[in-house]
C-alpha cells in the first residue's frame, strides 16, 4: 500500500529536512545537505514515517558548519553572490540586504 501511494504520487515520503536537516553553505549561505546519512533498511517494529535523528549531533555538526560561513551581508551588501544562479532567480534587487 505504501509503495502504491509513493508510485501513484500521491505520497512525498519523509520531508528532507526531518531526515537530515540542512546547513549553511559556507560560500553563499544557502541552506545545502552537504552531509553524509546513514538508511537502514525497515524493521518489523517500524512504523510508516519513523525517523530516527541524532539531535545532538546535528546540532554539533550544524555549529562547525557555521564557523565556516562567513556573516551577512557580504561585499557590497550582498545576501548571496550575484554569479550564483537559482532556479527561480529573484530579481537582482533581492539579493542585497
Amino acid at each position: 500500500m505504501i509503495l502504491a501511494r509513493w508510485l501513484g504520487g500521491s505520497d512525498g515520503g519523509v520531508h528532507q529536512n526531518i531526515t537530515f536537516p540542512v546547513h549553511p553553505d559556507p560560500i553563499s549561505g544557502m541552506h545545502c545537505w552537504h552531509q553524509k546519512v546513514r538508511i537502514e533498511k525497515a524493521h518489523a517494529e517500524d512504523r510508516y514515517g519513523d525517523v530516527l535523528v541524532d539531535t545532538a549531533k546535528s546540532f554539533e555538526i550544524y555549529h562547525e558548519w557555521l564557523k565556516l560561513a562567513r556573516p551577512a551581508p557580504g561585499p557590497n551588501g550582498l545576501r548571496r553572490p550575484l554569479w550564483m544562479n537559482r532556479p527561480l532567480r529573484p530579481v537582482e534587487e533581492r539579493f542585497y540586504l
